[in-house]
């Protein structure tokens, strides 16, 4: 993990809520669909023109399995489904 993937900046959680996105194959309206937010607001988030609230982070975790560690701290662990790890690897 390199020092970019622990920093909690606005543009690099951004840049993690959209590998996560991209590593589930879901364009952004399936996306919000599934995860039960506005594709407004996920795209300020994911653009990183606002940052994800913890309850909005919460949706994205319970719907996908992702954790807040992921999303705030750039922290993968085990309870990521193995393809979804593997994808979110790749994007480094």
């Amino acid at each position: 993990m390199t020092r970019h993937d622990r920093d909690n900046s606005l543009d690099t959680v951004a840049g993690r809520l959209k590998r996560t996105r991209e590593a589930f194959k879901m364009n952004q309206a399936d996306w919000c669909r599934l995860v039960g937010i506005e594709t407004q607001a996920w795209n300020n988030y994911e653009s990183g023109r606002r940052r994800i609230s913890i309850d909005q982070a919460i949706r994205v975790c319970q719907a996908t399995g992702v954790t807040i560690d992921w999303i705030y701290r750039g922290l993968m662990n085990s309870s990521l489904p193995p393809q979804v790890q593997i994808e979110l690897q790749k994007k480094r």
